[in-house]
């Protein structure tokens, strides 16, 4: 009987940490997949609440604080926004009736004066033509001071409701007189529908 080779003798095998056994965690597709889907999830929610309705969610603007004595620069507050200005406020820096102004005391270098706000009758909305012609009647029914440097130069502003401001409530017609270039150290109204205004 010939002579059978003898088996090899078993390789030792290095010895293995208990790490190295399991399969590390964070390499599992099913994780991956599950992170994939969550990531998807968020954007989608984002998103879904920024086209629907991110812009409801807006904090309110804070009332700005006004100076009740203001300095030698005349200054009372600097960037207010349209909706916390009062009539017979004087205006640094007016570039229309909806954006943020800063309030002066008239004898400070102003292009432009919030001459008188009104409040629109009620109901149903009355069309963006009417509501046009009627706040621009009001606003050129404002009573001016005879000895203010009214002429050309100037030009009346005014912010009204539109129809879906219309339907949250708006009735407000805010009215400007601004200046096209240069500023005044005056007040446009006469002197007693200022002080009826401050009382």
């Amino acid at each position: 009987m010939p002579d059978l080779p003898e088996p090899e003798p078993k390789a030792a095998l290095p010895a293995l940490s208990a790490m190295s056994q399991r399969r590390s965690w964070w390499r599992a597709p099913a994780l991956w997949v599950l992170v994939g889907a969550l990531g998807v999830m968020l954007i989608l929610i984002y998103g879904a609440n920024t086209f629907f309705g991110g812009q409801d969610a807006q904090a309110p603007v804070a009332e700005v604080t006004r100076n009740a004595s203001p300095g030698i620069d005349g200054v009372i507050a600097i960037d207010v926004p349209a909706e916390q200005l009062q009539s017979g406020d004087c205006l640094q820096g007016f570039t229309g009736p909806l954006e943020n102004s800063t309030v002066v005391t008239c004898p400070t270098a102003h292009n432009a004066q919030l001459i008188e706000t009104f409040t629109l009758d009620d109901g149903e909305f009355p069309g963006a033509e009417k509501i046009l012609n009627e706040s621009e009647q009001l606003c050129k029914s404002v009573a001016l001071d005879p000895a203010s440097p009214l002429d050309t130069g100037w030009s009346y502003h005014f912010s009204r409701p539109s129809e879906a401001t219309w339907q949250d409530g708006d009735r407000m017609v805010a009215c400007f007189l601004a200046l096209n270039e240069g500023s005044v150290r005056v007040s446009m109204l006469k002197e007693d529908t200022e002080a009826a205004l401050n009382s």
